[in-house]
């Protein structure tokens, strides 16, 4: 009965157009509540979920990502039960707001190099170069990239929408020489070629990936998605504006891309806000006063 009342939760979950990965977070989810609780899963109740939130809150010391992928699956198994949830005033907790973690392009390089089997580089260059998400990169299919056009669509990309991403000269190379290699016919990165065609798990490459950020002596906070915050940061540095990166990225908020922004992107010269000057004594002040000028005007120019 608990297999499947659980089964139907899943089924549930896909049919309200979740993305795979996040059907599979809440029904763990779901499972370490009963676990926890020690009644079957028709028997959950309010306090029971309030108790589990309480105790995953305080023993493990969970971030607020965590603790609101919990929360929320709580929300929607108490929805699919058709059960009233009263949690005594718990609300999902605020996120702090941080700028992305971006590699520097030589790091990139390095951990790019360091990467052991041919494939795997090639999905991560693939999601430095495109912006792509790991699960859209798994996901992609050999019709996916165009034969015409310098694009390659996302079919279902985080949200369930589509989109298309840039597809460059030198990665559509190295597409290229892969096929020529490996001669997929649907999924393109393969499991076995030839042997399983089922595309590659998520959990092989974040171990290719580890195994190379330590190789390279990167911090543990490098992860597969620095790699797309990487293509975001490069791109606006290189010029292109913020619109275009939002597109290509697939936000759907011009605010998710704008985090991706730094002082430095607009082109401000130091010198041009060197506030602190201004306060010198007087007898600087013309000295000041050109500095700022001749600021002001490299940056319009």
């Amino acid at each position: 009965m608990a297999d499947s009342l659980i089964q139907s939760f899943h089924r549930h979950l896909h049919a309200c157009g979740m993305a795979p990965s996040t059907q599979e977070r809440y029904v763990s989810c779901i499972l370490r509540m009963i676990a926890f609780a020690g009644v079957p899963g028709k028997g959950l109740t309010s306090q029971h979920a309030y108790d589990h939130l309480v105790d995953q809150s305080n023993r493990l010391g969970l971030s607020a990502s965590w603790y609101n992928i919990q929360f929320v699956a709580i929300v929607r198994w108490f929805e699919f039960r058709e059960q009233s949830l009263e949690l005594k005033g718990l609300r999902p907790q605020r996120r702090p707001l941080r700028p992305p973690r971006a590699l520097r392009i030589d790091q990139v390089k390095t951990l790019l190099a360091a990467v052991r089997d041919n494939r795997y580089r090639l999905v991560f260059s693939l999601l430095y170069a495109t912006g792509m998400r790991l699960g859209e990169a798994i996901a992609l299919r050999v019709a996916d990239i165009s034969r015409d056009e310098p694009l390659i669509r996302i079919e279902l990309q985080k949200g369930g929408d589509s989109r298309h991403v840039l597809l460059s000269p030198t990665l559509r190379d190295q597409l290229r020489r892969y096929w020529l290699s490996y001669r997929p016919s649907d999924h393109f990165f393969e499991r076995r070629p030839l042997v399983d065609t089922r595309p590659l798990h998520p959990s092989t490459l974040q171990q290719a990936f580890r195994v190379a950020r330590e190789t390279v002596h990167l911090e543990e906070t490098a992860t597969i998605h620095s790699l797309r915050h990487s293509f975001a940061t490069h791109s606006l540095r290189a010029g292109v504006d913020v619109v275009t990166v939002q597109r290509l990225m697939g936000h759907r908020t011009l605010f998710s891309t704008m985090r991706y922004l730094t002082p430095d992107m607009a082109g401000i010269n130091p010198i041009s806000i060197d506030l602190l000057a201004r306060l010198e004594p007087s007898a600087t002040k013309t000295t000041v006063q050109e500095t700022v000028g001749a600021g002001a005007k490299e940056v319009r120019s």
